[in-house]
């Protein structure tokens, strides 16, 4: 991996995943040709999917050579964060009048820094299969059993509807296992090789 802490190696798109507590570091090369640094601006707004109110507000710095916007977001800033999925807009603001227009939108996921937060790190989704995993074997805790599923308990469930909610969450979470090995590059386990 290239080293992040040198704005040449930065991504040049607002990442997928950023995580409360690093460094938030990305460039805009390609906007410059349509608006130059000297005229204008780049700026972003993240909205919590969760609570609207929660925003987070980034300018982007002008880096002239090359020409470029420049996003650095310090660690000492980013650790307040709240962590959870937002969406955003990224827009571009003329300097001459404050004229802005929205460039790009998308949605960013914000990991929690694990030193910090001791909350669960499970998705939802493997947090239902590990508790539909413990009714199975009868070793399920108080909170697995109160669970609910499509309005209805674990604890209220026959061991068939358990057995198929089982086989639904564990492809929701083979899902999420190979999306996140793909992004690492790693194999999935869904290729087969052949040798001649």
């Amino acid at each position: 991996m290239a080293n992040l802490f040198t704005s040449t190696n930065y991504p040049t798109q607002v990442p997928d995943t950023l995580v409360v507590g690093d460094r938030w570091v990305w460039k805009r090369t390609a906007m410059v040709a349509d608006y130059p640094i000297a005229t204008y601006q780049v700026k972003y707004s993240f909205r919590l999917l969760a609570s609207a109110a929660t925003e987070i507000a980034i300018t982007a710095t002008e880096n002239s050579d090359p020409d470029e916007y420049i996003v650095e977001v310090g660690s000492s800033t980013t650790a307040s964060y709240t962590a959870g999925d937002y969406t955003y807009q990224e827009y571009v603001v003329r300097s001459s009048d404050s004229e802005r227009i929205v460039y790009s939108t998308g949605i960013v996921t914000v990991d929690p820094d694990l030193d910090t937060n001791t909350s669960d790190p499970r998705s939802n989704a493997r947090k239902i299969l590990d508790g539909l995993r413990a009714m199975l074997e009868n070793r399920a805790s108080i909170d697995q059993m109160s669970m609910s599923i499509a309005g209805r308990s674990l604890s209220r469930m026959t061991p068939a509807e358990i057995r198929d909610w089982e086989r639904h969450y564990s492809y929701l979470v083979s899902k999420e296992t190979k999306k996140m090995r793909i992004k690492k590059g790693q194999p999935t386990g869904s290729e087969i090789k052949v040798k001649f």
